[in-house]
């Protein structure tokens, strides 16, 4: 089996991928795109991460790719309906790299906040100019999220640690009962003094925050954005940070990587990074595992039954099971094969977890007690 690594991985994951198959990595090459072009013709697994954009254009080119496995969590670089028309597994790593994340977010927030950035290289300049670099406290401050799936729920725990009070707008959640208040994305842009933005890149999304929603952002507030890049208005920010309307700015991600706006930075309160939320040794480590997890989930390539009990009746998965259900190796690797055998494979390793436990108490093999 061929696959084809289009950006650079972590060296376990690299590694791991060399067990199911032959590894062409192009990922540094100085000829990368061409590389990708000559190399997908017959590969049959795709490893990407958000610096290889897969269109239909070089799809087309590959005559027998099985998965796009996106190391990672967005997919808005894949031509999603085009690999469902040829019957291509897109498959990605949602929650490998949220911690790194909502910690980058973090520190957007507070750079924004003390311009730490700015006085930074005001002292490395020579310079003494503690009047410049006035900031604002977080403690009592409102802090809005627009979207409050896992990272949304996680930045309001680590702010909550700032004494901060916590909004949400988010339409997919109904009859919330937790401390945190839902609220409208109208009410939420002009009642918060701190905006943060994890949402998914839809057509839904958008430019969900356009000209006209900015617009009604507080006067002294800041807005950070490391979700995705095109679901806000970014030139009417930079005029909302020029006029001074908005006290900070923190962004990630763009509506074109890389951007080519950067001049109109500078002189503003924004601390702008080139897409580094989930660059963490952690989360590089973490999502190349589970995207290696998910081709092995995936039908038709999962590959020998020695191989799928290799990777899961002896790695962490399968200690977890141990821990929790007391069967020894032997009977956890005659359980995974036979599991493997009545066809009842799962993408989602929790759910896969749960049914293998039933599978195991149904068969007799623990007690149901435990």
């Amino acid at each position: 089996m061929k696959i084809l690594i289009c950006d650079q991985l972590n060296e376990i994951v690299l590694n791991e991928l060399k067990t199911l198959g032959e590894c062409i990595d192009v990922s540094m090459s100085d000829s990368k795109g061409d590389e990708i072009n000559e190399n997908i013709v017959d590969s049959e697994i795709v490893v990407i991460r958000s610096g290889t954009v897969l269109n239909k254009e070089i799809l087309e080119l590959g005559k027998n790719i099985k998965i796009i496995a996106r190391c990672g969590v967005g997919v808005d670089n894949i031509d999603l309906e085009f690999a469902k028309q040829k019957e291509i597994a897109v498959t990605n790593a949602p929650s490998a790299n949220i911690i790194s994340v909502v910690e980058l977010t973090s520190s957007l927030i507070l750079n924004a906040a003390r311009k730490i950035p700015q006085a930074d290289q005001s002292l490395k300049n020579g310079k003494w100019e503690r009047a410049s670099f006035m900031g604002i406290e977080l403690f009592g401050k409102q802090l809005g999220i627009v979207g409050f799936g896992k990272a949304g729920k996680l930045l309001a725990e680590r702010m909550k640690s700032f004494g901060m009070e916590i909004v949400f707008y988010d339409p997919y959640i109904k009859d919330w009962d937790g401390p945190e208040q839902s609220t409208d994305l109208d009410t939420l842009l002009s009642t918060s003094d701190v905006i943060s933005v994890h949402v998914i890149k839809t057509d839904e999304t958008k430019n969900l925050l356009s000209k006209d929603k900015l617009d009604l952002l507080k006067k002294g507030s800041i807005i950070v954005n490391t979700s995705r890049g095109g679901v806000l208005d970014e030139a009417h920010l930079i005029a909302l940070l020029s006029s001074e309307h908005l006290y900070g700015a923190g962004l990630d991600v763009y509506e074109n990587e890389p951007p080519q706006n950067t001049e109109l930075f500078k002189n503003l309160n924004i601390t702008s990074t080139p897409h580094i939320g989930a660059s963490t040794k952690e989360a590089q480590l973490k999502a190349g595992l589970d995207t290696v997890e998910n081709m092995l989930f995936t039908d038709g390539v999962a590959g020998t039954k020695d191989k799928f009990v290799k990777q899961y009746g002896e790695k962490p998965l399968g200690a977890f099971i141990r821990s929790i259900t007391g069967v020894n190796q032997s009977v956890l690797n005659e359980a995974f094969a036979d599991f493997l055998q009545v066809g009842n494979l799962r993408a989602d390793q929790m759910t896969f977890i749960h049914t293998i436990i039933s599978y195991l108490t149904k068969n007799g093999t623990i007690d149901k007690r435990r």
